[in-house]
């Protein structure tokens, strides 16, 4: 017989609780970067001078998103708790309604416009940090399905369903989000990349003594290659396999292939591709075949992978440098599964190019808070672990004529983290 459970009497109360408590953090951060005053320096979308401010508009879409909101209806959990508002000195949360409109306001200068404000909020973190002496950045395109053809943009793309299909730009050592652009979902992988590579590059060329540059097949192109060389950029990126590389691969004698790892070889040779201007360096990496996969490939005993480059270190190095541009994929999931920028909430085009660019603002925001604030043991931790362990907690605002008192519960073990987070941002000065 099931013993009778007590009964819970749910009822609202006059105590100022946020259900974001560790949201303090976030709200400093952005404080000490001084972000609200640039975007209303450099963002002028407002046709009149009441309402919303930019700033508020673009930091209350971003914060959103930073606590698990995944659509603009979701600012509806923001507007709607008032402990937020205590803790939150950045204006209110807009309507969502009123941000679908000031969304559908911006066009292509608007955009620039807040593509200069991320561009500087890169050089204030990286000059507090001081400069680096060499930045990987990897570049790469991904699809966001969307339903129907009616979004401005979207195409059937090669896999079969309607999308769109932005070209990113990550920092590689850092995880950083440097630069994006949204396009049509039909467009090739390079479609758009010489100026998308130089604009990414501009952006990064005071920060860093060297930079590279890494890309896939995608981008295997004589237009890219050219632009990277005339920029001064390294670069690795993965060939295509055409008839004459294989051949050239299949000719490289046995005594030239260095072993890497077990059945992992390396080798280079000179190649000029078809229509290109002249020899380019060529590094292959040879993987032997399980006995039951060599069926599936014309050169039975073997898998080839090919890299483009003129970075003069040797192969045994690059090889492996090149490959870890796949840790790229982590950084597009975590666009998408921490922030949900899989899916873009706007029929038109421009609107959804800001709403990716706001998602850039909110993506960066905690990896940077990540890298600069929290202990070790959290810096390589998921946006959603950080959201979880840091952000959403729960927390009482208590005011007093001179100041405000967050109160959490007691016995949370990552009490004594968040208060040094707070500490370490509090005493942070970005130029």
């Amino acid at each position: 017989m099931k013993k009778a459970r007590r009964k819970i009497i749910l009822m609202e109360g006059d105590d100022t609780l946020v259900s974001f408590g560790g949201g303090i953090l976030l709200d400093e951060f952005i404080h000490r970067l001084g972000l609200p005053e640039l975007i209303d320096r450099k963002v002028k979308v407002k046709a009149r001078e009441r309402g919303y401010k930019e700033s508020e508009a673009i930091l209350g879409l971003a914060a959103s998103m930073i606590t698990g909101g995944e659509r603009l209806d979701d600012l509806f959990v923001l507007r709607e708790e008032e402990g937020f508002g205590a803790i939150w000195s950045h204006g209110d949360i807009p309507h969502p309604t009123t941000m679908g409109d000031f969304l559908r306001r911006f066009n292509l200068g608007h955009i620039r416009q807040l593509e200069s404000v991320i561009t500087e909020s890169f050089h204030r973190v990286y000059r507090a940090s001081g400069k680096m002496e060499t930045i990987t950045l990897d570049i790469d395109s991904t699809l966001d399905e969307v339903y129907g053809s009616k979004k401005e943009g979207a195409r059937m793309a090669y896999t079969g369903f309607y999308a769109l299909n932005p070209l990113l730009c990550f920092v590689r050592e850092n995880g950083d989000w440097l630069h994006s652009r949204l396009r049509p979902g039909n467009v090739p992988s390079s479609e758009g990349a010489v100026s998308f590579i130089r604009e990414s590059v501009h952006r990064m060329k005071d920060l860093a003594e060297r930079i590279n540059i890494s890309m896939d097949s995608g981008f295997y192109d004589k237009e890219i290659v050219a632009e990277c060389e005339r920029l001064g950029v390294g670069f690795t990126i993965t060939a295509d396999q055409t008839g004459p590389l294989v051949s050239a691969i299949r000719g490289i004698a046995e005594t030239e292939w260095i072993r890497l790892e077990e059945n992992v070889s390396i080798s280079e040779i000179l190649y000029q591709p078809h229509r290109w201007p002249r020899f380019y360096r060529v590094l292959v990496r040879r993987e032997r075949l399980p006995e039951k996969e060599q069926f599936l490939f014309q050169d039975g005993n073997y898998r080839y992978h090919a890299i483009i480059t003129n970075r003069p270190e040797g192969a045994e190095y690059l090889v492996p440098f090149h490959l870890k541009r796949a840790s790229m994929e982590n950084f597009i999931r975590e666009t998408k599964y921490g922030l949900g920028l899989d899916k873009f909430p706007c029929g038109q085009f421009h609107a959804n190019w800001t709403y990716l660019l706001i998602g850039m603002i909110a993506y960066n925001l905690v990896n940077w808070i990540k890298r600069l604030a929290l202990p070790g043991i959290h810096k390589r931790n998921l946006l959603k672990a950080i959201r979880y362990r840091f952000f959403n907690i729960a927390a009482r605002v208590v005011h007093h004529s001179r100041y405000m008192i967050l109160k959490f519960a007691r016995g949370i073990h990552r009490f004594a983290d968040i208060c040094l987070a707070y500490e370490k941002i509090r005493a942070m000065q970005f130029a």
